[in-house]
């Protein structure tokens, strides 16, 4: 299923900043601390930035397309419309926010838009640029009571993979941590918002891995070989994935799934533009090479895990290449199930 060509439906423009004051939320109290890996990982993408990099998810592309700005927003207005963001005074958290691209076209809409996300460097992006955004892991509102019932939709969008980390897979946490996930996001919605809707979009992986390769330094694994790329993906970004139908079963009881979609393709695109843009800034951007530089620096083995993993051996696009990938990412529209 493609959402190519599926319309928009924004808030008509008289309509839009017409709508009452953003409700100030108290910053939640720290309750698990963020994965180090995935902390150090956002700081490190923010060396794209200098090259207009800011969208770090999957696109939805036409023939027609020429910039990775234009698929980009159209899924993310997909996004907005599955989640039900086409009314003024419509409460949207997101999960995961990065640079507040989707924050801001959900104000252009009329909406309260609020994020969330562990990059300082991007939080600070999103409030010096208009929106509101809180710098804190999402674990940390499961006992955020003043959060609860605020929202009448939840986006996580392409977050979802650094929830899980190799060492929980080990200790057999995996599926509690993506059904809490699903837990609070059902208490940040508002019990009596009809139609409450949490969305999602994640890569989700096709082959068989497991925690020891991704705990193994990728150097040890044979070049070219599955382990190697994982282990290459983990060691610069931190996370895990998960499989068909996990996220379901970790869902109930608190959502159903209302829809899913393939944006492989979609990923695949974005992720080409990306590419291309940060090949040419190496070559032409001397604040990019400035960024990557501060980076090797401040973090050198990562850093140049992450050199290695994007530009020698290429583990990132990896991911999708072939006519049978050994990832394919996914969307998924969750419908808020009552509890009582």
């Amino acid at each position: 299923m493609s959402i190519v060509g599926c319309g928009t439906r924004a808030a008509p423009q008289s309509a839009r900043g017409e709508f009452s004051e953003s409700v100030v939320l108290p910053h939640p109290r720290m309750r698990v601390a963020p994965a180090k890996l995935v902390k150090i990982c956002y700081t490190l993408v923010h060396a794209a930035e200098a090259v207009g990099i800011r969208d770090l998810a999957d696109g939805e592309y036409l023939p027609t397309d020429k910039t990775l700005e234009e698929g980009i927003e159209r899924q993310l207005n997909y996004l907005l419309d599955q989640v039900g963001c086409n009314r003024p005074g419509f409460r949207l958290l997101e999960i995961g926010c990065g640079y507040g691209h989707l924050l801001r076209l959900a104000t252009e809409r009329g909406a309260h838009a609020v994020g969330i996300d562990l990059s300082p460097e991007q939080v600070r992006y999103c409030n010096d640029n208009g929106s509101q955004a809180y710098c804190c892991n999402y674990r940390d509102l499961l006992d955020a009571t003043e959060w609860h019932g605020q929202f009448d939709g939840v986006i996580a969008n392409g977050s979802l993979e650094h929830w899980v980390q190799p060492e929980d897979v080990q200790a057999g946490r995996m599926d509690s941590i993506y059904h809490e996930s699903f837990a609070i996001a059902h208490k940040t919605l508002d019990s009596s918002a009809p139609e409450a809707r949490y969305l999602t979009t994640a890569i989700h992986v096709k082959r068989e891995v497991k925690p020891e390769y991704l705990l193994t330094w990728w150097y040890h694994h044979p070049r070219g070989s599955d382990r190697r790329h994982f282990s290459l993906l983990h060691h610069w970004m931190g996370g895990y994935y998960p499989v068909d139908g996990q996220l379901e079963e970790c869902a109930r009881p608190y959502f159903s799934l209302e829809t899913e979609v393939d944006g492989t393709s979609g990923y695949k695109i974005a992720n080409d533009y990306r590419m291309a843009r940060m090949l040419r800034g190496l070559r032409t951007n001397p604040e990019l090479v400035w960024r990557i530089a501060r980076s090797l620096v401040r973090y050198p083995r990562v850093t140049a895990t992450m050199l290695e993993c994007f530009f020698v051996e290429k583990s990132w696009d990896w991911q999708f290449w072939g006519e049978d990938p050994p990832m394919k990412l996914l969307r998924h529209t969750w419908r808020r199930n009552s509890l009582s």
